[in-house]
């Protein structure tokens, strides 16, 4: 595996941040560290780099799809990196541009997946946890006393929303299994 330089990381990391709206840390790491041929030091740095430099700022985003679960902290470009980023993007080589266009499409994809099923949770005021989970089709308000329940339940919503809302659907409606 060769590994990039800083500065290909910091141009690799602003151009998915400025081109998959709602990444998050995790994501980008995700993304970066298994196919953008870029190790970890390498990509701490970059990216430390950029926040330091306002380049890339770190927001609260409204989605409750964050890389923590629960968390919803968004990665956005600074005025400043939009600027760098369009100055750059017309000198990137084309099978780089094509590989990271390649894994912004990827990413995108996953975002939007996550945003079908969101799950929240925050406490609920009697010393359990309120566990709300949403999708196009359902609203679910779950009440649970254990931390590690509530986070496995969000966990495994955001997962298999699909399977596990079609199955609610249909065991309290009747209707046949083609949803």
């Amino acid at each position: 595996m060769t590994d990039l330089s800083s500065a290909d990381a910091k141009i690799h990391i602003l151009y998915i941040v400025g081109n998959v709206p709602g990444i998050s840390y995790h994501m980008l790491m995700d993304k970066c560290l298994s196919s953008l041929y870029m190790e970890f030091f390498t990509f701490s740095k970059a990216y430390s780099e950029l926040i330091a430099g306002n380049l890339m700022d770190v927001t609260r985003g409204e989605n409750g799809h964050g890389e923590a679960i629960g968390g919803t902290e968004q990665l956005v470009l600074s005025d400043g990196g939009v600027a760098i980023l369009e100055d750059i993007v017309p000198s990137i080589n084309l099978e780089v541009k094509s590989h990271l266009d390649a894994a912004c499409r990827e990413l995108s994809s996953k975002i939007r997946d996550l945003e079908k099923f969101k799950a929240t949770s925050e406490p609920s005021g009697d010393g359990k946890i309120l566990v709300k989970l949403l999708s196009d089709d359902l609203s679910i308000d779950l009440l649970t006393g254990d931390p590690n329940e509530a986070n496995l339940i969000q966990s495994k919503w955001r997962e298999n929303g699909q399977d596990l809302a079609k199955i609610i659907i249909q065991t309290l409606t009747d209707k046949p299994e083609d949803l």
